[in-house]
């Protein structure tokens, strides 16, 4: 018993600093300082809290200049019925006033459906340079992702938009983030059983 104790004891210690140290690179993945022009990429989220958050570092871009309009991506839920990338957009549209630089993709219902329709987006067709708004863990996932499933796409940056320090917040993030590299992993077709079932079965008509 002592052994097993032990033994999850020392798991749970390696859990915690494999997470600090999750935690702390992604600090380095915010590029905000460095652009100077593009169009925000906003991730939705179904925090509203880290909505709200990203809305806001989407608005503050705009505002700044370093983008010229704002596209709201995933968040389509079938089962639910709703679109959250067009609620965060209807939300950036009343908090800013600029209703004609902000839209939503209104079919992506996870990241990598998201990333895989941004070069058929009206909104995004002429762009130079994307900026991608979301959790600085997620962002990571999200550039990597994207090098990956588009060819000779526009050059991506990434703003991080702000973030709880809680470290219950942080330890649950990084946790979904993990199942969330499995779920990218899985071939195509288990990764669509997977999103079926956690998120509806996206719209044949």
């Amino acid at each position: 018993m002592k052994k097993l104790r032990f033994l999850l004891v020392r798991l749970l210690v390696a859990d915690l600093l494999a997470t600090l140290v999750f935690f702390g690179l992604t600090r380095f993945v915010d590029q905000t300082g460095k652009i100077t022009h593009g169009a925000g990429v906003v991730f939705y989220s179904d925090s509203a809290r880290e909505a709200d958050a990203r809305i806001d570092k989407g608005i503050a871009l705009l505002e700044a200049g370093k983008v010229d309009r704002l596209v709201m991506v995933g968040g389509h839920r079938p089962q639910e019925g709703i679109v959250g990338s067009q609620d965060m957009a209807l939300t950036a549209i009343r908090r800013s006033g600029y209703g004609a630089r902000i839209m939503a993709d209104v079919s992506s219902r996870d990241t990598i459906s998201g990333l895989q329709t941004l070069a058929s987006q009206p909104g995004l067709s002429d762009a130079e340079q994307l900026v991608f708004v979301s959790n600085c863990m997620h962002l990571l996932r999200a550039k990597i992702i994207y090098h990956s499933v588009t060819q000779g796409g526009p050059r991506a940056r990434t703003a991080c938009a702000k973030a709880s320090l809680n470290p219950v917040d942080i330890w649950k993030r990084a946790h979904y983030e993990v199942g969330a590299w499995v779920v990218y992993a899985l071939p195509e077709s288990w990764r669509d059983v997977v999103l079926d079932r956690l998120r509806g079965k996206p719209s044949t008509e």
